[in-house]
């Protein structure tokens, strides 16, 4: 078994207390896991991120299909190697 850790951070610019309601009232926050989208309006708020823009969406899509390759790399014996692996 096999598994990963992807970190990012993310800096937020200071919100008056009314821009936050306003943006709580909007309901966009209300589904989402850290309670904000980057990819909507919360994004407006960000003045910065270090790391992976995907893992803040959702998911670590490039770390993802990095461990993907290497692990099929090593299942065809041909890690190292420049050649592209057979594709199944």
């Amino acid at each position: 078994e096999d598994s990963f850790a992807e970190m990012t951070e993310v800096d937020f610019a200071s919100l008056p207390p009314e821009l936050i309601d306003a943006y709580v009232a909007s309901g966009e926050p209300m589904d989402k896991a850290g309670s904000y989208g980057i990819q909507g309006m919360g994004g407006s708020f960000v003045t910065g991120i270090r790391g992976c823009y995907q893992n803040v969406v959702g998911f670590p899509l490039h770390r993802f299909c990095t461990r993907l390759d290497v692990d099929r790399l090593r299942r065809s014996g041909r890690a190292g190697s420049m050649e592209s692996p057979p594709v199944s």
